[in-house]
């Protein structure tokens, strides 16, 4: 890398190799001019595309499954692997006639490589990301995912076709090798503590209410997507690279007003993108077709940002010892990518049936708006318990409930209890000798019987454990 390692740490360019797996998945389907015969507006395309979905969803859900004594750092070679075999899928994909155009191709081999491929790399940088305590801040995350879908699909769209299938190709490659340097500087860090299953609960309500509205936004900007005729639309699917490239502004401003701010609200803007896109429906609801265009990049600009917000909260509950990585990882893009299917879906069986489309894709797009609007009534009430689980540090309280919930968790005895309540607020082994009056030795003795139940390894780890310790990777 050319900038230093502070500077890097500074813009959190430790995001780029997961946004560029972003980028390749959104230049690999948003960019027109990456197939060679046809257009991404064609049926061949748009069933291909669904077979897609379905099956990268499916796998994210088998990985966690899959992999789970599976450690990614230790094995690189495997992130690599999947990286050149989804690099040349990739290339065949775009330059061979015959892919798209065959079923076999487009429907099953194609699809079961991109997803495959897709949620191995994923969850390897979600495995990464967790060892290196990165917080997934939206000043930092949402910036470097905003710039990086922003320059690749702007270069993808301004290259011929056959530059532009080799660059699509390159960004799984390019993350691949940014994943093994940065997984060397990081050494031998170990994957944050899971908290005890009392306190993980608390965080089930609101990551299911986040889950749901995040989802069904999916569905209905997908179903409202696939809908739209495409000749009210910009010709060669352009409107597709509009509406991602929006997204990647709306992603840069969010950053940019964070950082001048320093207020990290970032999270309380979620009803407002569900609000923008009730106003996306509404456009295609009116049935004026001047407005369907703007209806079409409100909804694809808006699913790319939920699924940035989504990422960025089970990513914070991975570091946070809420979730083990590879599961956090694994939902967060299966919600997304399953919610995108089943509204494109729904969307394409109405297209086929013609009593289905005249009578019903209008209230459908009705029911939409009235999900969606239940949907912010429930995230405003989770907005407190969202922005808790999402900041750090916790506050005294918060740690005494989750050390007394350790203690019950993992059998302390009532003197280690007192041990590892002191540890959480501080306290060295000297001090916590002379608050409990008893010697170094003994107290040293109850840290290491406190470790070994734990399955920590060290103080810092217990900290982190406990929420307490926040370091600046942010």
């Amino acid at each position: 890398m050319i900038l230093s390692p502070e500077n890097r740490e500074r813009w959190g360019l430790h995001y780029l190799g997961i946004s560029l797996i972003l980028a390749w998945y959104y230049c690999l389907w948003f960019t027109p001019n990456f197939f060679a015969s046809t257009s991404i507006t064609d049926t061949n395309v748009t069933f291909s595309w669904l077979a897609t979905l379905l099956l990268t969803g499916v796998a994210f859900l088998a990985t966690p499954f899959f992999t789970k004594k599976l450690r990614f750092w230790e094995h690189p070679g495997i992130t690599v692997g999947f990286a050149v075999a989804t690099s040349i899928a990739t290339v065949a994909f775009g330059s061979v006639a015959q892919a798209v155009a065959t079923p076999l191709f487009s429907l099953f081999a194609f699809p079961i490589l991109f997803g495959i491929g897709n949620a191995v790399i994923w969850v390897a940088w979600g495995e990464f990301h967790a060892r290196r305590r990165s917080t997934f801040s939206l000043g930092k995350f949402v910036l470097v995912f905003g710039v990086t879908i922003f320059a690749t699909v702007a270069i993808a769209a301004l290259l011929p076709h056959y530059v532009t299938n080799v660059f699509v190709a390159s960004m799984p490659l390019a993350s691949a090798f940014v994943y093994v340097r940065e997984n060397r500087e990081l050494g031998d860090s170990e994957l944050p503590v899971l908290l005890p299953k009392a306190t993980r609960a608390k965080a089930f309500r609101a990551t299911v209410i986040i889950s749901l509205a995040i989802s069904i936004t999916c569905m209905a900007c997908y179903f409202n997507i696939a809908i739209i005729p495409t000749e009210d639309l910009l010709p060669d699917g352009l409107s597709y690279t509009v509406g991602i490239m929006f997204a990647a502004l709306v992603c840069f401003a969010t950053a940019l007003v964070q950082k001048m701010t320093g207020k990290a609200a970032s999270y309380r803007i979620l009803p407002w993108f569900i609000v923008a896109c009730i106003v996306g429906l509404a456009l295609f609801v009116n049935g004026d077709r001047l407005f369907f265009n703007a209806s079409f990049v409100i909804t694809v600009m808006l699913a790319g940002v939920m699924e940035v917000f989504l990422v960025a909260y089970f990513g914070a509950l991975s570091v946070k010892g809420h979730l083990s990585a590879v599961f956090a990882f694994a939902i967060s893009s299966a919600v997304v990518r399953l919610g995108f299917f089943v509204g494109d879906a729904l969307a394409v069986a109405y297209e086929h049936n013609e009593f289905l489309y005249e009578g019903f894709t209008r209230e459908t797009s009705l029911l939409f708006i009235c999900l969606l609007a239940a949907m912010i009534i429930a995230l405003l009430r989770q907005e407190h318990a969202i922005l808790q689980l999402t900041k750090a540090p916790i506050g005294p309280s918060e740690i005494e409930q989750v050390c007394d919930a350790a203690i019950e968790e993992f059998a302390l005895s009532k003197r280690e209890g007192e041990v590892l309540k002191y540890i959480a607020r501080g306290y060295t082994v000297d001090n916590i000798s002379k608050k409990l009056v008893i010697s170094p030795y003994t107290t040293q003795t109850h840290v290491r019987h406190i470790y070994s139940k734990m399955h920590v390894h060290k103080r810092s780890e217990l900290l982190d454990y406990i929420n307490m310790h926040r370091g600046e990777n942010e």
